[in-house]
């Protein structure tokens, strides 16, 4: 008997697939307003799909929806950001693990050769988008361990960290660093050294979060003095 067919994704589907992959590899930083209109111009449908695809990425915390026919990238605290951080490294560790036990020749290959282009980006200088590039390159080998529920958890914690880690993932002083460690991930692989690639991406993300963290300080540094100029200028107590 054959096998029953899979159900066609809805149109209201494939914008919340596609909106939640562009927030995974951090087409948009927090605070960044979605509007329903420019959506719907973007992949040429009415209103409404759209509005129930931002429903649901609200309903997962993944946007706060706004009455005014909009949606926000959230914010999130540097706790939280830690938090989902400790749990993204075990979890693409295994991920990591998973891949060095069944990658081909093959896999890896076009892996590393996709890793000598972005290289390439880089030295001419063109940073912009590597978020997207180091993402998709790293969940393409995460795909090869074959678990779709590993996937699936680090798809739900990548949602939550890409958007606030897209100052890091665009500027040229912390990508040459993140991406000197994912060429290691790959040649550890080649190697066939799994242990060697899992502490390359121990690496890559500690480097990150690193940067992350002292982008956030510097940030609430900021808002911290702006708040008092404001209280200074109103005649209120700082």
């Amino acid at each position: 008997m054959r096998p029953p067919a899979a159900p066609k994704e809805t149109i209201a589907e494939q914008i919340y697939n596609a909106i939640r992959k562009d927030l995974m590899e951090c087409r948009w930083p927090t605070g960044y307003r979605l509007k329903i209109r420019d959506l719907a111009a973007e992949f040429g449908v009415s209103a409404m799909p759209v509005r129930l695809a931002l429903k649901r990425l609200g309903e997962e915390g993944a946007l706060a929806v706004e009455e005014n026919r909009s949606a926000r990238v959230p914010e999130i605290s540097q706790q939280r950001f830690s938090e989902f951080y400790e749990i993204t490294v075990r979890l693409e560790t295994l991920a990591i693990e998973r891949a060095a036990q069944r990658i081909t020749d093959e896999q890896l290959q076009n892996l590393i050769e996709r890793a000598e282009h972005i290289q390439e980006e880089i030295e001419a200088g063109r940073t912009s988008g590597y978020a997207q590039r180091f993402n998709a390159l790293l969940m393409d080998l995460y795909r090869i361990g074959g678990s779709s529920a590993l996937l699936e958890v680090i798809e739900y914690a990548w949602v939550h960290v890409a958007p606030p880690s897209n100052a890091v993932f665009e500027a040229p002083i912390f990508v040459v660093k993140i991406h000197a460690h994912l060429r290691e991930i790959l040649e550890a692989l080649r190697r066939k050294d799994a242990k060697s690639a899992e502490a390359a991406l121990v690496a890559a993300l500690s480097y990150a979060e690193r940067g992350m963290n002292l982008l956030m300080d510097m940030d609430s540094s900021s808002r911290s003095l702006s708040s008092k100029r404001r209280r200074k200028a109103a005649g209120e107590p700082e």
